[in-house]
């Protein structure tokens, strides 16, 4: 009995041996897998929005924003646009009595925010909420006119919440992000000069975009 029982002690020795030595691989993979999963957490991403010129030839700009990590869900940053839309839709939506006018958009620029409501289908889908603040300068001139003082500038200030969804396949780091919302302009300045008649900016605007999306 004596033997046996020393017997089966030594196998339950080795067996516990053996399992140990099979387990520290596994056990390290691990570690090492949380660790890099902790440390892309606590690494920041740089998050760059790309919007090219829209159907009617209108706005094209660039948002960059930075967020603590690749799946925080907020997001801070700054808006850079331009665009000119020679009467299409875009300027009837920011002017009223367009008519024979050319209006362009010579700079906007503002800051950024964003935060993402859920995360849908492992992170590809993610509806959010954002909201930009920043300043507009419009120039407006009758059709075809190359004078410099038969053009009229105006400078605004502009408020947009807007309601968004990014596309991520996969959570990576290429997508597309889509925005929709009104646009509030805040100005001294809502009728421009020019020529025979004077153009009206719109305290409230549609604003809809699609563009680019790149996480670095």
């Amino acid at each position: 009995m004596r033997v046996e029982s020393k017997r089966s002690m030594q196998w339950v020795k080795a067996m516990a041996v053996g399992a140990a030595l099979v387990s520290v691989p596994a056990m390290a993979q691990d570690m090492a897998s949380s660790s890099t999963g902790q440390e892309q957490q606590r690494r920041g991403a740089f998050l760059l929005e790309l919007q090219p010129p829209a159907l009617d030839g209108s706005l094209y700009g660039i948002r960059a924003e930075v967020a603590p990590s690749r799946d925080s869900r907020f997001a801070f940053g700054l808006l850079g646009r331009a665009g000119g839309w020679n009467r299409s839709l875009g300027a009837k939506a920011r002017f009223s009595n367009v008519g024979g006018t050319d209006v362009k958009l010579n700079f906007g620029v503002g800051v950024d925010s964003r935060y993402t409501l859920a995360f849908l289908a492992d992170g590809t889908v993610r509806p959010f909420v954002g909201m930009t603040l920043g300043l507009e300068e419009f120039v407006a001139r009758p059709d075809g006119a190359a004078m410099p003082d038969r053009k009229d500038y105006t400078t605004t200030a502009f408020l947009e919440p807007t309601l968004g969804v990014m596309w991520r396949p996969g959570s990576g780091r290429v997508g597309l992000s889509a925005r929709a919302g009104p646009g509030f302009t805040f100005t001294d300045v809502r009728e421009l000069q020019v020529g025979s008649s004077n153009l009206g900016l719109r305290t409230v605007y549609p604003t809809a975009s699609l563009g680019l999306l790149v996480v670095l």
